[in-house]
């Protein structure tokens, strides 16, 4: 068993790149050294300050030269295991795995990732396997909107959101024929119902093979799509989903699925094949995923999870300082 690993963690100014940190410094059982990288230089954001060993890189939009830097830092610092974090990093990574070949790379396939990605996708993979959704569309032509709302495929209230969506980034809610304006910001917009109920995201991690775990927890309160105050739930009915789910993607490593629920009403609208914001409160329920993760690095099989705590999160700030 390998005991000694390097892990090198992308965006690390991201809120989610912090909460896998956390549950990399939280298990005792691997001797770690964390590497990161991020676009912004070490002293613009504090994921940096959790890193041994920090790297500014170009965006992964300018492909080839992110790739060419990753490869560089994965050869030069041996690291063993690359998990990338940011939506946009998912894509172009899954498209270049070959580029890593000396390193265990914590992703789904390519597939996977666009199915992820592109929320039209994700609405038609819903619909193929029959699982409940909000009714979603791609709006072509944003002048058609009134004659959507008159043939009664939408209604108001409804939700405005880009096909390539990131995080909730340009995610509006029209409430009435003057806010049709906003969906002009967005570029390739889709038309979604809203969703009522109480809303649950469930952190996911398979091996690519089995679903490892599943962990719903209602989000009580959100702040910019991440969830502040939220809670660890036992729903046999969204880990039931879950495994549909997880058959269908075959998702290595982590993702998080997001529903609505009301009653025995569930309506599931979103697929995110990455660690999410929220993760401390899944750690803190018994089940810490990114130690999963250094446990297939290290070469040890994977045993189902199926029990965790009810727990309840609440967050708060904290700050790092620089010279």
């Amino acid at each position: 068993m390998k005991n000694k690993i390097n892990v090198l963690l992308t965006s690390v100014g991201s809120t989610t790149a912090i909460s896998v940190i956390k549950g990399l410094n939280k298990q005792t059982k691997h001797e770690i050294t964390i590497f990161g990288t991020d676009i912004f230089i070490e002293n613009d954001i504090a994921g940096s300050k959790f890193c041994d060993k920090f790297f500014n890189v170009p965006p992964a939009t300018q492909e080839t030269d992110y790739i060419s830097k990753l490869s560089d830092i994965i050869k030069n610092e041996s690291i063993d295991i690359l998990i990338p974090i940011n939506d946009i990093e998912l894509e172009i990574i899954a498209k270049n795995k070959n580029a890593f070949k000396n390193t265990f790379v914590l992703l789904s396939s390519y597939e996977t990732i666009i199915t992820c990605n592109d929320k039209l996708k994700t609405y038609e993979f819903f619909n193929k396997f029959n699982i409940p959704t909000l009714k979603t569309l791609f709006l072509e032509d944003i002048n058609n909107i009134p004659n959507i709302i008159l043939r009664n495929e939408f209604k108001y209230p409804f939700i405005v959101k880009p096909r390539g969506g990131v995080s909730s980034r340009n995610v509006y809610e029209i409430r009435n024929f003057e806010e049709n304006v906003l969906i002009r910001r967005l570029k390739d917009p889709l038309l979604q119902e809203k969703g009522y109920g109480e809303e649950y995201t469930i952190d996911i991690f398979g091996d690519g093979e089995r679903l490892i775990s599943a962990v719903p927890r209602k989000r009580i309160e959100t702040r910019s799509g991440i969830s502040y105050k939220g809670k660890t739930v036992r729903n046999k009915i969204l880990i039931k989903y879950s495994e549909i789910i997880y058959r269908k993607l075959k998702f290595i490593g982590p993702a998080n699925l997001q529903c609505f629920v009301k009653g025995d009403d569930v309506k599931f609208f979103d697929i995110n094949p990455r660690f999410s914001g929220s993760l401390p409160l899944t750690i803190e329920s018994g089940i810490n995923t990114p130690l999963l993760a250094l446990q297939i690095v290290s070469g040890q099989q994977l045993t189902p999870i199926t029990n965790f705590k009810i727990v309840q999160m609440c967050r708060y700030w904290d700050e790092v300082f620089y010279d």
